[in-house]
């Protein structure tokens, strides 16, 4: 068992992907809207039936991952899955719109080619597949909805690298980048093995530190961790658990745990820790901190930055926009 959190931090920023639906703010107005849109986007509808559809596809997906019942759980906000989606649907759908009518500005087309190579795909596997056959039926996601589906992607991605394409980022600002977010391009790691003695009810607290200090009390040398660590580890003993941790980063274990291993030498052992787990003693058995030039990573930070500035582009189209949303999905 690997002392992991949920907070695991991202080692290296490039590795990032900015979601478009991340940045959703919109302009609200309360105007009525026509009853077949959810959404009027500067004047122009989104209609309930393209966003059931999108929907319908979204929940199938979840469905089949998760099961139906997920779905409408509460999430604690008195949300439930569900509606989250819905929220999240809408938002997408709205932040689409604002983007195939900047393509429209700028006269970016799609040819039926283009569309019919993606088509012949989708047919392909629609046809293999007879659940999802059925299920395009029942919600009627017919060869019109999936063809501008289709379109409409092509025109966004199109946007995308048209804008990302007149983007300029020197090499001063990737620098500045660089100089500012060191420890982005530096990963640090330690290789540990552990002894935890675990706490398995709150009277046995004082128990567990006790033994904890007492195993400590015979470790003088790594070789006398290894030979206590071995003669657990060899142990059928669910209360004291010995466990080669291998190399681990930061972010990766629990704070009070990965504060000590950082702070100890190859070689050293620590004093017993209390964590949530129990009791633990470490041994650090290597350390090792790598930092990447600037010469090596140039170019992956200037498609960053250009990522970047393309999201402030879509956050700008939004803050700019006319949008009324229907109140309730």
């Amino acid at each position: 068992m690997k002392l992991i959190n949920n907070r695991k931090r991202i080692l290296f920023i490039l590795a990032m992907i900015l979601i478009m639906g991340s940045i959703m703010t919109a302009c609200t107005g309360s105007s009525k809207l026509p009853e077949d849109a959810v959404a009027v986007v500067n004047g122009s509808n989104i209609s309930i039936d393209n966003f059931e559809k999108t929907l319908a596809l979204q929940r199938m997906s979840y469905e089949a991952e998760y099961g139906e019942e997920l779905l409408n759980q509460d999430l604690g906000s008195g949300m439930t899955l569900l509606d989250s989606i819905k929220e999240r649907i809408l938002e997408q759908l709205i932040l689409e719109e604002l983007v195939l009518q900047e393509a429209t500005k700028k006269n970016i087309e799609i040819t039926d080619e283009e569309i019919e190579e993606r088509y012949t795909a989708y047919k392909e596997f629609a046809d293999g597949n007879e659940e999802f056959k059925k299920f395009s039926e029942e919600n009627n996601i017919d060869e019109e909805y999936i063809k501008e589906q289709l379109k409409k992607d092509l025109v966004i991605h199109k946007y995308r690298d048209a804008f990302i394409e007149e983007v300029e980022i020197s090499s001063e600002d990737a620098k500045k980048y660089y100089d500012e977010n060191t420890e982005y391009f530096t990963i640090e790691e330690v290789t540990a093995k552990h002894i935890l003695v675990r706490v398995t009810e709150e009277d046995n607290k004082d128990k567990a530190k006790e033994k904890a200090e007492e195993i400590l009390g015979k470790i003088n040398s790594p070789e006398d961790f290894l030979k206590e660590w071995e003669a657990y580890e060899s142990q059928d003993d669910s209360t004291i658990i010995a466990e080669d941790l291998g190399s681990f980063g930061r972010g990766i274990m629990v704070p009070e745990f990965e504060e000590v291993a950082f702070s100890l030498n190859p070689k050293e052992i620590s004093d017993v820790v209390e964590t949530s787990f129990g009791y633990h003693i470490i041994l650090v058995e290597d350390y090792n901190k790598e930092e990447s030039k600037f010469e090596d990573v140039e170019i992956y930070i200037v498609e960053y930055l250009k990522e970047e500035a393309f999201q402030k582009n879509l956050m700008e189209l939004m803050d700019n926009a006319k949008i009324t949303k229907k109140e309730e999905l």
